[in-house]
């Protein structure tokens, strides 16, 4: 009956042995995984986003200024002169500066004017140095700051203008139109909104960047957060490792020590047992 009880025990320990030993294996596979995604994720840093671009080039469109020719479209707002009032006078620069600019201007608007069949003047000096100081003053007011570009874009639009066909048509049939005031209003307004777009875009670009690094960053320390806790989990998970490591340990000793007792209970057993032997065997030789 007790080796029954002794075998039924030791299968069932058997089985709880084999119980032990695959948490074991799988605590030890979770604790090694843990530490390897530990390790990628501290070793993630910030990508860098793509650098800001710049905007593309565009130029002032004419066949924009062509659209407001149609007799039945409004004309370009804001004379040049409005311009006067938005912005403080500039003391008067020591430098001619755009004299050949104002100089083409003018043969461009006369050129078309003759092509249209109308009588005119030659502009004389007074006239050019009045429009070279109204072109410095546009072109080089601190709050526009449009500078040289601004000078000669004005220059090759304002030409395209006035010697297109269609303007030169539109003068035949209106003598009267001020078109030399409107190509240049057209041309600071076109400018001016083309040069705001373009900043617009590379401050958004500028955002963009800033944006995307702050992503990243707020990524790498996810990361970061991410490593320590599975740090953690690798940790607890090895000690667990390590405490039925140690419970089969002491099951072992356990064991073995049972054995060794059951195995000295034996020996004992069956020295008494010859020793009985031998004095029932002595008595008998007695008698």
């Amino acid at each position: 009956m007790n080796n029954q009880a002794s075998t039924t025990e030791e299968f069932f320990l058997k089985i709880f042995k084999i119980i032990v030993l695959t948490i074991m294996s799988l605590t030890l596979l979770c604790a090694v995984g843990a530490t390897g995604f530990a390790a990628y994720q501290y070793s993630q840093s910030p990508k860098a986003p793509a650098p800001a671009q710049k905007a593309p080039a565009t130029n002032v469109n004419v066949d924009d200024f062509l659209k407001q020719l149609k007799p039945d479209a409004p004309k370009q707002a804001a004379p040049i002169e409005n311009e006067a009032k938005k912005v403080e006078p500039e003391p008067k620069p020591a430098a001619v500066k755009y004299k050949e600019e104002a100089k083409k201007i003018f043969g461009c608007d006369l050129d078309s004017i003759k092509q249209a069949k109308i009588t005119v003047t030659d502009p004389d000096e007074e006239s050019v140095e009045a429009f070279r100081k109204e072109i410095q003053r546009i072109a080089d007011h601190k709050s526009a700051d449009r500078g040289q570009p601004f000078a000669t874009d004005l220059v090759k639009v304002s030409c395209a203008i006035f010697l297109h066909t269609q303007v030169i048509e539109y003068r035949k049939s209106h003598r009267d139109a001020d078109i030399f005031a409107d190509a240049i209003n057209f041309h600071i307004k076109a400018w001016d909104t083309l040069k705001d777009e373009a900043a617009k875009f590379e401050q958004d670009e500028l955002y963009r960047v800033k944006q995307e690094e702050q992503e990243e960053n707020m990524r790498v320390d996810q990361s970061k957060e991410a490593a320590q806790f599975s740090l953690l989990v690798a940790a607890g998970t090895f000690a667990i490792f390590m405490v039925l490591a140690l419970y089969l340990i002491i099951s072992a000793i356990e064991s073995n020590l049972r054995r060794i007792n059951s195995s000295i209970v034996k020996l004992s057993e069956v020295r008494t047992a010859q020793a009985s032997v031998h004095s029932v065997s002595s008595v008998e030789s007695a008698s």
